[in-house]
């Protein structure tokens, strides 16, 4: 059940993510890509905090992460 809940917490987090940097698009690629650091940050402690192992939060914020953008990169193809 912890899983799921860092999961779908996750999610909001890559969402929220792909809307200020949708939102900043007249930022360089350094300053996204900080910001990307810091949210990739929060996820992993987000899914610590709630209880996995270092080992864990790093595959589910990892795992996460590739899911969300893959798919948001299907969309955005197909669309």
């Amino acid at each position: 059940m912890k899983v799921y809940v860092i999961g779908l917490i996750q999610v909001l987090i890559w969402s929220i993510y792909s809307l200020v940097s949708w939102l900043s698009g007249s930022d360089s690629l350094l300053a996204k890509g900080i910001l990307l650091i810091i949210f990739c940050y929060i996820a992993f402690l987000i899914a610590n905090k709630i209880g996995l192992t270092r080992k864990g939060s790093f595959l589910i914020t990892a795992l996460s992460f590739f899911c969300f953008f893959s798919f948001e990169k299907m969309f955005w193809a197909f669309t």
